[in-house]
């Protein structure tokens, strides 16, 4: 407790202001206080999740979608509700690949151990579906070539239900085709300064079939 003496209002004026300071001093830091213990109930994170902006993905999201949102949280791309799954593959038991698209562009998206881990090569801008025609219904998006395998994606119109891809030797191989994208497990890679290394055919809905080269 503070002892105010008489040494004239200038004195006692002097006092009485101190115990007010030291007044509001301690309300301060009981409301921060108060807030401090507020924050730390509302922030507190859920069991068996992250607070990690990179990591968070659409709470329903399962499967495929999961893995999508994955990916696009790990690229920190915008708009992730524009975006839907295609087509997938695994490369093994743990690696494997998902073709992702909005109604514009695709991307490739890392799958390891059931997660997205980012897209390959980020979003893929110089292949999207305005550029697709009823004459080449399907174009390129992107290849992972291994020694002795490779993985070729690309997008296709609406209406193409199968795909394949014809090597240099003549053989096919079916790719796995979802909502205008497709992905194939092939021997054959993809070589970008040869434009006819591999061909794809396409059937379409009407059962019509188009062939040309891959990278047109």
């Amino acid at each position: 407790m503070t002892r105010v003496t008489q040494r004239g209002d200038g004195g006692r004026e002097h006092l009485v202001m101190t115990t007010k300071k030291l007044t509001l001093a301690l309300a301060a830091a009981a409301a921060i206080g108060a807030l401090a213990v507020g924050g730390a109930v509302a922030f507190a994170a859920v069991p068996g999740t992250t607070t990690d902006a990179a990591t968070q993905v659409a709470p329903a999201a399962t499967g495929n979608a999961k893995i999508m949102f994955e990916c696009l949280a790990a690229d920190q791309v915008a708009n992730r509700a524009a975006w839907r799954p295609g087509a997938r593959v695994d490369v093994d038991a743990t690696h494997g690949f998902l073709v992702i698209r909005t109604d514009k562009n695709a991307a490739v998206c890392v799958v390891e151990d059931g997660h997205g881990t980012g897209l390959m090569g980020g979003l893929i801008d110089n292949h999207d579906y305005g550029k697709l025609t009823a004459q080449r219904p399907f174009d390129y998006l992107t290849s992972m070539n291994y020694p002795h395998q490779s993985v070729h994606f690309g997008i296709s119109t609406a209406d193409v239900t199968g795909v394949s891809l014809v090597g240099p030797d003549g053989k096919s191989v079916a790719a796995t085709v979802k909502d205008g994208t497709f992905a194939v497990l092939a021997k054959d890679g993809e070589n970008s300064n040869e434009s006819t290394t591999n061909h794809i055919r396409a059937t379409l809905a009407n059962g019509q079939t188009v062939a040309g080269p891959f990278r047109g």
